[in-house]
């Protein structure tokens, strides 16, 4: 993991897309699955969840089910 990483981990979040993101900072899109792997990895969590064609962070997704 490095700060890469973290920084596409933000970006995906912002968009809520893995795609969506790929193509706005110009990046393939396994990279930035990798990102996510390596930073899930690094800190034994799950960061987000798919739902559909949508991604949320796991903290969002958790604060909308308790709604």
């Amino acid at each position: 993991m490095n700060l890469t990483d973290l920084k596409y981990i933000i970006e995906i979040d912002k968009r809520g897309s893995i795609s969506q993101t790929a193509k706005e900072i110009y990046i393939a899109q396994p990279n930035l699955s990798k990102a996510i792997k390596n930073v899930e990895t690094e800190f034994g969590i799950q960061i987000f969840i798919a739902i559909h064609d949508f991604i949320l962070s796991l903290q969002t997704y958790l604060i909308y089910c308790e709604i």
